[in-house]
């Protein structure tokens, strides 16, 4: 990776730069759009149309975001030292790869200890989750599969036959693999096609039924005049002090993600950024403005810590002996509670895209032990049990005999991000997890495996989990939240009600990283509802009071509107110091010596 510096300043000048695209990203870029400002995106991710999604998860240059392989596709893979977590990339974020999901959480949400008392959250956010199903095309699934009926029986064996119900999903379902002019928004949206239930939602819908959010708020946002700019990933954002904020109050340096070795940065100023970056985006991102760069050095203490995994477990079951077929429907069709804090909903892939069996093992006798005692386990499975292995990790067919499980809590359990080196950022400066220990989030919910064995054994099945449950006993998340909290002060939050920064006028957060506790339920719909609500506290841009420009802190020196730390300067100067002197005494006692 290139550390070449941005080294012109950018006439570019914004109302608002938005840092990613997903579902708070597109929210902010078309409400400010819509209310006349000037709005640039930057997304660090490619642009897909239905046609260019990888017709497979083996495709992985298309599938994959990992770009130190060249890959820069729509799923990134991320290991932690106590997690491993799925996230989105590209030009609408998350939603390109996600399962279209939207349910509202119950009361406990409302009433969260971390931001308790600063509003009346669940008054506030109604109509703004009415605003975000209209929006996203949200309906219920209309069919029930093999799995649900599974599931379903399961419920009734639980007593929890009442929470059962179809899930509500963002999917145009008319009449299958037919295209029809827009019917979400009286014809002013992109013309649609209706779903023909493939599975096919997670790898990138090549049907154009899924409501991405390029078919939604982005193509407004768009249509309305914001400039998205794919392949550019922010590494700083700089306050520029005392300037008149019609030059700008913020500098955001970005590059192109998809060059190689070396990559081309450019600048470009804004009066105001939104940061919507996703948790690992934006955490990582004002982390390293925080620390690193000195950029925005009077963040909040608090970034990165309550993060929390949406008390998750991925966790599937695959059938011995061909029946069902599993890889039909949308990719979640239904769910259920299987008690008042754990919900569960059946996970599905097509026919053919069953890459994601790489990081998924069977279930072993025993979570306990060392790493080498689990492989061991693992090799005396596989030596005792040749077919299970071979068909949960080789033999065809596996989406068609696979369901997957995901398991959601609304449990209090935590862990929190910083800039650091492990093993999985290659012992380089990254972002790296620490456990809460007071609340850690569990590799195992005893109350998902009881509803995973239960499956299991009325399909003849072969239960798995993710690789890291199985061999480091950590967990994994497809929807990491929290670290830049809503707070009353910065002791104890990073953003204010408005999810504006502490101490930085006109930069705010919009994403999954504001949300205040584990949902246990899929959490687009209320990223997509928490971000309509901070965007309808900006007034209209002819309403707006006239910007201050940003007063530079104690410490800070100006320069071509640029600046630094003076402490930075110390320590570079430092090695100077030291140095100078060291070599003086070296030449004396080399003298006297000689004489």
């Amino acid at each position: 990776m290139s550390n070449v510096k941005a080294n012109f300043a950018s006439d570019e000048v914004y109302d608002f730069v938005v840092i990613g695209s997903g579902f708070g990203g597109s929210v902010s870029a078309m409400r400010l759009t819509e209310k006349g400002y000037k709005v640039l995106v930057l997304e660090r991710g490619k642009r897909f149309r239905a046609q260019d999604f990888p017709k497979t998860n083996w495709n992985i240059f298309k599938y994959l975001w990992l770009p130190a392989a060249r890959c820069f596709g729509i799923m990134g893979i991320n290991f932690l030292d106590d997690i491993m977590i799925l996230n989105g990339s590209g030009v609408g974020g998350g939603s390109l790869v996600y399962a279209s999901t939207h349910i509202k959480p119950g009361q406990k949400f409302f009433e969260a200890e971390e931001w308790a008392g600063l509003a009346d959250w669940e008054a506030e956010l109604e109509p703004h989750f009415a605003t975000a199903n209209r929006m996203l095309g949200v309906t219920e699934n209309p069919t029930y599969w093999p799995a649900d009926h599974i599931l379903l029986d399961i419920a009734k064996e639980l007593g929890q036959e009442h929470t059962f119900a179809p899930s509500p999903v963002a999917i145009f379902f008319g009449e299958p693999g037919v295209t029809v002019p827009d019917p979400f928004f009286a014809g002013e949206g992109p013309a649609r096609a209706g779903c023909i239930h493939c599975g096919g939602c997670m790898v990138g819908c090549q049907h154009n039924a899924k409501n991405t959010l390029d078919k939604n708020y982005l193509y407004f946002a768009e249509t309305w005049g914001a400039d998205v700019r794919s392949e550019a990933n922010v590494v700083d954002i700089r306050p520029l002090y005392n300037q008149a904020p019609a030059n700008g109050r913020y500098e955001i340096i970005y590059e192109r993600t998809t060059d190689w070795i070396v990559k081309r940065r450019r600048s470009v100023r804004a009066r105001n950024v939104v940061v919507s970056a996703g948790v690992l985006g934006t955490v990582d991102l004002l982390l390293q403005c925080r620390d690193e760069t000195r950029s925005l050095p009077k963040l909040s203490r608090r970034l990165g810590t309550m993060v929390r995994s949406n008390s998750e477990a991925l966790t599937g079951v695959t059938a011995r002996h061909e029946g069902d077929d599993f890889s039909q429907g949308v990719a979640i069709t239904s769910h259920f509670w299987i008690d008042d804090v754990t919900s569960v909903e059946p996970v599905r892939y097509p026919r053919g895209s069953s890459f994601i069996r790489n990081i998924a093992m069977p279930l072993l006798p025993t979570d306990d032990g060392t790493i080498w005692q689990q492989l061991g386990r693992f090799v005396e499975y596989g030596v005792k049990r040749p077919y299970d292995f071979l068909k949960a990790k080789l033999l065809p067919d596996w989406a068609r005999d696979t369901t997957i499980l995901l398991i959601m809590q609304t449990l209090e359990n935590r862990m929190h991000l910083k800039r650091g080196r492990s093993v999985f950022t290659l012992f380089r400066q990254g972002l790296v997890s620490e456990r809460d220990h007071s609340l850690p989030i569990p590799a195992v919910i005893e109350a998902g495996r009881k509803v995973l064995e239960g499956f299991a054994a009325r399909i003849d099945g072969i239960p798995q989990g993710p690789v890291n449950e199985m061999l480091l006993n950590t967990p994994s998340t497809a929807h990491i939240l929290g670290g830049c909290g809503i707070g009353a002060d910065e002791s104890k939050g990073v953003v204010d009600v408005n999810q504006e920064v502490f101490n930085y006028p006109g930069l705010y957060v919009a994403d999954g990283s504001v949300i205040p506790a584990n949902l246990g339920v899929n959490p687009s719909l209320t990223i997509t509802a928490m971000s309509e609500r901070a965007m309808s506290k900006m007034p209209k841009k002819e309403e707006a009071e006239e910007e201050r420009p940003l007063a530079a802190p104690p410490g800070f020196y100006i320069n071509n509107g640029h600046h630094n730390h003076s402490e930075k300067l110390i320590k570079r100067a430092l090695p100077l110091l030291l140095v100078v002197p060291a070599a003086l005494i070296a030449a004396r006692l080399l003298k006297q010596k000689k004489a």
